[in-house]
């Protein structure tokens, strides 16, 4: 089973991704893109994938390659659209979402505004939409 989009919605001041499946990095890249493409159309700058129904786990290279490539795009993105200042948060459990955070911070050091937790209400928080309706 491969990763796919269960549902994608705008909610008050965010785009709300439901995503579930396999882990592999070249379809978690592929909904990245996808779902990011579907913030900037409806000028949505928030932005978070709810992967709790995702399995596997990510080893440290393909933590590390999922990372930079957050940060590429963002930065891709901030060239093409300046004034879309995106943050992206993705919600799930472990052994997905590392205790210590490293694709996190690869994201981070390189730019990115991007968080990783298996908090709804820390991501809600940090995307700063913890009032919304949800």
């Amino acid at each position: 089973m491969t990763l796919t989009v269960d549902n994608i919605e705008s909610r008050k001041g965010y785009l709300h991704a439901t995503i579930s499946g396999e882990f592999s990095l070249r379809f978690a890249q592929s909904i990245y893109d996808r779902v990011v493409q579907q913030a900037v159309q409806l000028g949505l700058p928030r932005v978070l994938i709810d992967a709790r129904n995702v399995t596997g786990k990510p080893s440290q290279e393909e933590r590390y390659a999922f990372g930079l490539f957050v940060a590429t795009e963002q930065r891709l993105l901030a060239a093409r659209s300046p004034e879309l200042a995106l943050q992206v948060a993705v919600l799930g459990r472990q052994p997905l979402i590392d205790p210590q955070r490293f694709g996190e911070t690869v994201a981070v050091n390189r730019g990115a505004k991007f968080k990783e937790s298996e908090q709804l209400e820390e991501v809600l928080a940090w995307l700063g939409v913890s009032g919304a309706a949800r």
